[in-house]
């Protein structure tokens, strides 16, 4: 399958999944607008400086990470990379984003090879976090949101099931090279009849390599894998407020309900196999906070939620991305003259 062909497919899954939301609440999308007008100007540019603190967050993150390798990317740059990611994220729809964070880090100095390896690091970080928000909001906040979570509960449970799954084989893989050999071994003699899949396998063992050479320079340094969790949680933090920010009040949406909600709706949606959640993550937080705000309300918490996830952070990603671009057209023109 080519590049364009899996671009196409996603974009197919996508505007499916945009399809199947519009159909199921096509009576509300005006009154979410509607609701949307309402929000005040204030609550709107507080959303956008959390979308900023995630930003701030995730810079530390890659910052920190990068340490590991080099001095030469600060924690400016590790800001300014995120959000260039961003940018990439969603003209690419999430395919593009660990290719943009390799380039700028290895324009910031560090080798193409050692941006990977921290890249895919910093991925499984990312998986961690949310595989543990998700399942300790679900096993230990169970009682409190049951009332919310109604006829999904079976389901979020196996999505709990599924991700601790992955989370524990990518631990795996990353950790401990012979369960990652024997892992491989058995993989391709699966698919040894079906040239496809067998390069899928070989290319997975060779990010799976990637991954490891990565990890053994971080393993020593815990202190950096401990502040880049920690700064993770707060990155997802910054974002799972924005329910409460907007509607939350102190008697059924409170903070704590508001956080578990999205913990658990961003952990089912990376179970769904959608580009970066795009359609997935909308649906489930749909279902997941109607029987709290209303289908209205509802629809708008959503469209908001992807002002300042997605359409926020690719314009300032955009701007990122365009410096370089002046900065060659200047040095063209100078070269000129």
């Amino acid at each position: 399958m080519t590049v364009k062909k899996r671009k196409w497919w996603k974009v197919a899954v996508v505007i499916l999944i945009a399809v199947i939301l519009v159909v199921f609440f096509r009576d509300s999308f005006a009154e979410g607008l509607r609701e949307i007008l309402k929000v005040p100007a204030e609550t709107v540019v507080f959303l956008l400086c959390l979308s900023m603190g995630y930003f701030l967050a995730e810079g530390g993150i890659i910052a920190v990470l990068a340490r590991s390798y080099t001095n030469t990317v600060s924690y400016r740059s590790g800001v300014a990379c995120a959000l260039y990611c961003s940018f990439f994220r969603l003209i690419t729809f999430g395919s593009g984003s660990g290719i943009a964070e390799v380039y700028y880090l290895n324009r910031q100095g560090m080798k193409a090879a050692e941006a990977t390896g921290m890249s895919l690091v910093q991925y499984l970080i990312q998986k961690i976090t949310i595989c543990l928000m998700g399942a300790v909001s679900f096993f230990f906040c169970f009682r409190y949101v049951s009332q919310y979570i109604g006829d999904y509960q079976g389901y979020i449970a196996l999505a709990v099931l599924i991700t601790m799954v992955i989370g524990a084989g990518i631990l795996m893989i990353t950790v401990f090279e012979k369960g990652k050999d024997l892992l491989f071994h058995y993989l391709s003699k699966a698919t040894a009849g079906k040239e496809s899949w067998n390069d899928k396998v070989k290319k997975a063992e060779g990010q799976a390599d990637i991954l490891q050479d990565g990890a053994k320079k971080l393993y020593h340094k815990k202190h950096c894998l401990a502040l880049a969790f920690v700064l993770d949680l707060a990155k997802y933090f910054c974002w799972f407020l924005t329910p409460y920010v907007l509607y939350g009040d102190e008697e059924r949406l409170t903070l704590l309900v508001s956080l578990v909600l999205m913990a658990l709706a961003t952990m089912v949606a990376g179970v769904i196999p959608t580009p970066s959640g795009y359609g997935s993550l909308d649906a489930m937080i749909i279902l997941l906070f109607y029987p709290l705000l209303g289908e209205a309300k509802a629809v708008s918490l959503v469209i908001l939620y992807r002002v300042v996830v997605s359409l926020f952070p690719f314009l300032m990603g955009m701007l990122v991305a365009a410096r370089p671009l002046r900065e060659q057209r200047e040095l063209e023109a100078g070269r000129k003259n």
